[in-house]
């Protein structure tokens, strides 16, 4: 019967413990601590993207935010191999001259949601060769 008691104790004491705004903040300064190494880890130039494109993000819309945390939370439940893959694509998007990027982003709006599909199914099966040139044979 002690033990029991000991251990109802005990579950209550830590569920207490861990709702607690000292647990809440301990857990809150390790996130903290941990960004502060990723900052102190980035070359001065990729401090520079990273500062733009977090000024760039508070200028969006709290629904627009809100997508973009959604992605990237998808993004980091992939698996290392596909991240990769979906990297070196942006990559390539972004070495794209600007005109032919906005003719992919045109012509990306045009389609209906399953002729997306159908799009990235068929990329999807590709080489990385094959990939770009299919994606600049698309949009030409």
């Amino acid at each position: 019967m002690k033990i029991h008691t000991s251990l109802k104790f005990i579950s209550i004491l830590l569920a207490a413990t861990m709702l607690s705004p000292a647990y809440a903040d301990n857990n809150t300064d390790t996130k903290q601590q941990k960004k502060v190494e990723k900052w102190q880890g980035m070359t001065p130039e990729q401090q520079a993207r990273a500062k733009e494109r977090y000024e760039k993000f508070k200028k969006l819309s709290p629904e627009q935010q809100q997508k973009i945390r959604e992605r990237h939370e998808r993004f980091k439940q992939l698996p290392p191999e596909e991240q990769q893959r979906l990297r070196e694509r942006r990559e390539k998007f972004k070495n794209m001259p600007e005109e032919q990027r906005q003719q992919m982003r045109d012509k990306w709006l045009k389609m209906t949601p399953e002729q997306r599909q159908h799009w990235r199914e068929k990329f999807k099966n590709n080489s990385p060769e094959k990939q770009t040139d299919k994606s600049i044979k698309l949009y030409q």
